[in-house]
């Protein structure tokens, strides 16, 4: 091996999204080379791996080349190709010694074996031919030799790592295999970040030591606590990123609240766990029950780190990280939460409270947005200093008040100061709802539907259904992009959950008291209300019914009648009775789980709709020609 001095040093600023490599392959070229490790790499670098495949076919010297140990040392993850002469290239075993240093070295580098055509004891155990191979070995190097020593060590620890074995079969369905687990690996370390963290440095380090991450003797729950649109996800997965790499399997469970509140919510939240730990198997189950006993089983053989973010309820802890028992040495659970008292349970032994920003922070953050610089113009000095202290050292009124004044002159400026000085008291849904009253119409619209129908989903889905509205989806998601009120990640819409709160509050205020007279309605009691009641009108222009239990749902039929400019409806988790005898040919979207009827009404012929989803119904699929006419262009599931 080389001297300490001549080797590249992994410093403690290692950051696993700046690696040189995804993968580095350690094989045998004579056995293969040409064959299935040409292959695995071909198949790797066909979906994208960044791969180190070492291209020399003869090696010379007595040590593996700087460039060798390097690639090894910047590399996320190490394939080892266990084949019958791998034991005979001490090249091979000088590698494998690096491989097994960079693993311990704080489990930076994923060791994953693969024993091609070998047995796993024949590799761990040294016998038959890596007995041979080991045999002369000694016999240069001396029956003691420290090298040889290093050499049988690195076997049979990286032989006793979970890997795969191949004998027969098609080897194309192995190789298979082995990417889907490498890019499910590479897809789900890192998350989003966003932009412009400011005043999280201090808090990272902070929660690193309460963490105590290096001790793995104990598992440790942490709870981060502080008001809505205080950073408290930001900060949670600033400091995801900077740990992940430590743990063998790492979760980040955005939205638990909202996403719990949803039929089978918890059971989704469990199988998103359980799938992760099964590196990406597609994992169901039966009840809530029957993932806490599944979730037992699996995390208590790992160290696991697990996020649980925006969480309001005990249950939801209960239900998801159980108890410390649960996982396994030296794991960390983190909660995110708004409510202090949800972590008010013996398991969260370790809390932290984010505070807002400071005036000088703030200050930063709101230029950043406004200005594209950490600081104010001279002349935007007084008006970046009050609408900081309207902000209240809230991120995320700084960011959505830092677009709003973006690209605007002095004179523009000082205006919307006049205006802020009005709603200074009152509560930061009036202080966001200032950018939202500068839109154009058609982005207002934009935003409305977002916020009570599509958080979540796909850009282009919600560009097809919204392009069919006539609201220039592309433009006007770019402008609340523009204005903070909207982010796109990983092609998905996302809202923060308070600028979605603040576009519901909105629609509510369009007629507090009278609910059939709303653009829009998306809580399911508000929804059964105006069926059962019959109480709909011509302003309602989307619904989604979406109960956590199955509802039945009396009514008289009839009651889309009145709803006759509605374009979305989006119907789940409901029995009818009796069956729609109408539907409004204005519609859009229509998506209705489980339609009750073999067949839509007679009447029902609309000329614009983009997406009909009709899964697990009694609908007859043989429609009239006529109707299937009308559907043309159409997306029918």
């Amino acid at each position: 091996m080389m001297a300490n001095q001549d080797r590249t040093i992994i410093t403690n600023d290692y950051d696993p999204d700046k690696l040189a490599y995804d993968v580095f392959l350690s094989f045998r070229g004579e056995d293969t080379r040409y064959s299935f490790t040409g292959f695995l790499y071909d198949a790797l670098f066909r979906k994208g791996v960044r791969v180190f495949m070492d291209d020399e076919e003869l090696k010379g010297g007595d040590r593996i080349a700087q460039s060798l140990v390097n690639a090894i040392q910047q590399s996320r993850i190490s394939i080892v190709v266990f084949s019958e002469n791998y034991a005979t290239s001490r090249w091979c075993l000088d590698e494998l010694v690096e491989i097994v240093e960079c693993m311990e070295l704080k489990k930076r580098l994923l060791v994953w074996p693969i024993f091609y055509k070998v047995a796993p004891s024949d590799v761990r155990h040294q016998r038959k031919s890596y007995a041979e191979a080991m045999a002369a070995h000694e016999e240069r190097f001396g029956n003691g030799s420290v090298k040889v020593h290093k050499w049988r060590s690195a076997l049979s620890q990286v032989a006793n790592l979970k890997g795969w074995s191949y004998q027969t079969g098609y080897e194309y369905e192995f190789i298979h295999e082995i990417v889907k687990r490498v890019t499910t690996k590479l897809q789900h370390e890192q998350v989003n970040l966003g932009e412009h963290l400011i005043g999280h440095q201090s808090h990272i380090e902070e929660l690193r030591s309460l963490l105590d991450i290096e001790s793995q003797r104990t598992v440790c729950m942490l709870g981060i606590y502080g008001t809505g649109g205080i950073g408290k996800t930001a900060l949670a997965k600033a400091l995801y990123n900077t740990i992940f790499h430590k743990f063998e399997c790492s979760i980040f469970l955005e939205g638990v609240r909202e996403r719990s509140n949803s039929y089978m919510g918890l059971v989704n939240l469990q199988e998103a766990i359980i799938s992760k730990l099964y590196e990406g198997e597609n994992i169901k189950l039966e009840n809530v029950d029957d993932g806490i006993t599944k979730l037992k089983d699996t995390l208590k053989h790992k160290r696991v780190l697990l996020v649980l973010d925006d969480v309001d309820s005990k249950d939801q802890i209960r239900n998801l990280a159980g108890e410390r028992n649960w996982f396994g040495s030296g794991s960390r659970i983190i909660i995110t939460t708004r409510d202090k008292h949800v972590l008010n349970i013996d398991k969260v032994e370790k809390k932290f409270e984010i505070k807002r920003l400071h005036d000088h922070e703030a200050l930063q953050l709101f230029c950043l947005k406004a200005f594209k610089m950490n600081h104010p113009l001279p002349e935007y000095k007084n008006v970046s200093n009050h609408v900081v202290h309207y902000a209240k050292g809230l991120p995320l009124a700084l960011k959505v008040l830092g677009s709003h004044f973006a690209n605007k002159s002095i004179r523009e400026c000082e205006c919307a100061l006049k205006q802020f000085k009005r709603i200074q008291q009152r509560n930061i849904h009036d202080i966001l709802k200032v950018s939202y009253d500068c839109l154009e119409d058609a982005t207002k619209c934009v935003f409305l539907d977002i916020a009570c129908f599509f958080e979540g989903a796909s850009l282009q889905y919600v560009e097809n259904v919204l392009e069919k509205c006539d609201l220039f989806p592309s433009y006007n998601i770019g402008r609340l992009v523009d204005k903070s009120l909207l982010a796109i990640e990983n092609d998905c819409l996302i809202m923060h959950d308070l600028i979605q709160d603040m576009g519901i509050e909105i629609v509510r205020q369009e007629a507090p008291s009278k609910l059939g007279k709303r653009s829009r309605l998306c809580f399911y009691e508000d929804v059964l209300r105006v069926l059962r009641e019959d109480s709909g009108s011509s302003n309602i222009e989307g619904i989604m019914l979406d109960p956590p239990k199955e509802e039945n749902v009396i009514w008289s039929g009839t009651a889309f009648q009145k709803m006759n400019n509605i374009r979305i409806l989006i119907v789940r988790n409901t029995h009818f009775i009796p069956e729609p005898s109408y539907l409004p040919n204005s519609l859009r979207l229509l998506e209705w789980d489980r339609y009750p009827s073999k067949s839509l009404p007679s009447n029902f012929h609309p000329k614009n709709i983009v997406d009909l989803s009709l899964p697990c119904s009694q609908l007859n699929l043989k429609m009239e020609k006529s109707f299937q006419l009308t559907m043309t262009g159409c997306s029918i599931h």
